[in-house]
């Protein structure tokens, strides 16, 4: 019989831990809410005490995902640094949150499949994106006021730009390295993708390239770990 706990926050924190994994692993389609359930052990009425239904736990478990990178973002101290230095750890930040939960990549994918179904009834989803398209605007504006950056570049541009370049490595990992037959998986070929990546968007964003070009990298050897 399963039990029950006195302890709510946890009991649904691990409910959204076991279901991410298994909507990760399967899909929505091919999850199973007994078998969330069982793996919790909490009875399947309690999960829908919880979540309501299937459907109202995969939007959970979307919002548990990008809150993760939220929380993560927290940890940046890009507000105290230059422009362009911010911008390194942002590109940084974000490659390394991905990389860090393959989970995550596995959800946008499925969700992504289903063209955005669930997560457009999510009422949080744009706050919880927020914090990092504005962290982003913050860093832009203040390159365009000191004259590093371009008077008119679009942060939803430059979002996109750079969280593509970082996803596709990672979403697209195995199929890449049978074409290109390249390890991208290792410490070192992780680094490089980085380092391209973040010279790709600086070249974009800076008002004069040579000073993209003339920098060197500053991306930690922490950021990036054979996955």
């Amino acid at each position: 019989m399963a039990r029950r706990s006195s302890d709510p926050a946890r009991v649904r924190e691990k409910i959204l831990k076991l279901a991410m994994e298994e909507f990760g692993r399967v899909g929505f389609e091919g999850a199973r809410v007994d078998r969330i359930a069982e793996r919790c052990n909490v009875s399947k009425n309690m999960l829908y005490y919880y979540f309501k239904s299937k459907e109202g736990l995969f939007v959970a478990a979307l919002e548990r995902m990008y809150e993760s990178f939220r929380d993560q973002q927290r940890d940046l101290s890009v507000r105290a640094s230059d422009p362009i230095l911010a911008m390194e750890q942002l590109i940084e930040h974000m490659f390394a949150a991905l990389e860090s939960n393959p989970n995550a990549i596995r959800l946008l994918n499925e969700e992504n499949k289903h063209r955005g179904k669930y997560i457009r009834k999510s009422k949080r989803i744009r706050e919880l994106y927020n914090p990092l398209v504005e962290t982003l605007s913050f860093i832009l504006e203040r390159g365009r006021r000191d004259g590093v950056f371009h008077a008119a570049l679009d942060p939803a541009v430059v979002y996109v730009t750079l969280s593509s370049l970082c996803y596709h490595y990672l979403s697209n990992q195995y199929t890449l390295e049978i074409a290109l037959n390249k390890d991208l998986s290792s410490v070192s070929s992780r680094k490089q993708w980085l380092r391209h990546v973040t010279g790709l968007v600086l070249q974009y964003c800076v008002a004069d390239p040579s000073l993209a070009l003339d920098r060197k990298p500053n991306v930690r050897s922490a950021a990036v770990s054979a996955g």
